[in-house]
């Protein structure tokens, strides 16, 4: 019985498809469209971390989504231990949001909120080769 369906639906049955009638362009209906946004400009703030009013204000920026680059005292010779908390304190709070927060140079650190990642390239073994192979060769000489 249910062969018998199958058979009558797939070819040895009658054929009784009839082809709808084309539809006029009039009778289809326009989509309204969302204009296309251009591309979003990324925002860099460059700013001085001083104390902790600044500190908020990088925090709020971040927020906002803006990349932030912050010039510092020196970092390994010109902090004390008040600073040093400013740093952890908007470390932690920048960590809170889902931002990362690295150190570019001795004065400046880069802060960026959560939807940047942040990659650090590194070098690869082809050059770590080159300095063993050199330092083979020189081995070799003096003996």
């Amino acid at each position: 019985m249910v062969f018998e369906k199958l058979k009558e639906l797939f070819g040895s049955g009658k054929t009784d498809i009839k082809q709808p009638a084309p539809i006029t362009i009039e009778e289809y209906v326009e989509l309204p469209m969302a204009p296309v946004e251009e591309e979003k400009s990324i925002r860099i703030k460059v700013c001085d971390l001083n104390d902790g009013k600044d500190a908020v204000n990088i925090i709020v920026m971040v927020e906002a989504g803006y990349l932030v680059i912050a010039n510092t005292p020196h970092l390994e010779r010109d902090i004390d231990e008040e600073y040093a908390a400013i740093l952890s304190k908007l470390k932690n709070e920048i960590t809170k949001i889902g931002g990362k927060m690295v150190g570019l140079s001795e004065t400046k650190i880069f802060i960026v909120p959560r939807n940047v990642i942040i990659e650090k390239i590194v070098k690869e073994e082809k050059e770590k080769k080159e300095v063993r192979n050199t330092e083979e060769e020189q081995n070799n000489k003096n003996e």
